[in-house]
């Protein structure tokens, strides 16, 4: 089924939910995540509070447009679950210079999997929710439309996942920056910016030189030195780009599907 989010998090929350739920339920769920049918969203410790316009049913007595009070959630890991998974996050220089610029690293569930944990859900067993709509069915559509919104929010706020898990993103970062590497990054990414300085021109400006009449027209144009056979291998340019990647792959005047980041 096509999803309602561009990053590989988002769609394992969906994946989680696709697997306990028909896929029925879930093409209408779809069509409640838009902003016509939320009338109002919430995400309050890591709680995702909702309300969500139905449906007119005469058939059933309802005559009125109702609105429905959803909730939803994920399991929260304890305090000193968090406290041996950030020491172990800490001690990987990629996981600090990814999490600093708001992207979720590809191998963080390793670090989870060291602790008996995970961090995204992988099972109906991660999430706690609840709907005041007759549906008896659980997850029902308001649910279901409830977390493709959050799915989609995700992709431009991952670090919501640790408050989704009970750490707070500000908590986190605190974490962080207490490391060594965590500190220099920090840094660079408050540091002032220069001062722009304005050019009279956007092109280069060609400079005159006198050829010395020590040196030949050969020499001039061929050099005096030989340039060698062979040039060593090419590399290509180390750019942090930490302001860039602070964005993320998916910043909000960019509307593809392809990642910003990836373009650049």
């Amino acid at each position: 089924m096509a999803t309602m989010t561009k990053t590989w998090w988002g769609q394992r929350l969906l994946d989680a939910l696709e697997e306990f739920t028909d896929s029925g339920r879930l093409a209408r769920g779809r069509a409640y995540a838009s902003e016509h049918r939320i009338k109002q969203w919430l995400i309050k410790k890591g709680v995702v509070q909702a309300k969500i316009r139905g449906n007119k049913n005469p058939y059933f007595g309802v005559y009125t447009e109702p609105t429905y009070k959803t909730e939803v959630k994920m399991v929260h890991l304890s305090a000193s679950q968090w406290k041996k998974i950030i020491a172990k996050l800490t001690q990987r220089a990629g996981f600090i210079a990814k999490l600093l610029v708001d992207e979720i690293p590809q191998n963080i569930e390793d670090v989870f999997a060291e602790f008996n944990s995970h961090f995204l859900p992988n099972s109906y067993k991660d999430f706690k929710v609840s709907c005041d709509c007759p549906d008896y069915a659980v997850p029902c559509k308001h649910i279901a439309g409830v977390c493709y919104r959050l799915a989609s929010v995700l992709d431009h706020n991952p670090l919501l996942l640790f408050e989704l898990r009970g750490l707070s993103p500000e908590k986190l970062h605190q974490e962080l920056i207490k490391s060594p590497l965590g500190k220099i990054l920090a840094e660079a990414q408050t540091s002032a910016t220069r001062e722009l300085v304005p050019v009279k021109s956007f092109y280069t400006q060609a400079e005159f030189t006198k050829i010395p009449d020590k040196i030949s027209l050969k020499q001039f144009w061929q050099g005096e030195v030989p340039l060698p056979k062979e040039l060593p291998p090419r590399q290509e340019a180390n750019i942090p780009a930490v302001l860039v990647k602070k964005g993320g792959d998916y910043p909000a005047f960019w509307h593809k599907q392809s990642s910003f980041i990836a373009t650049i």
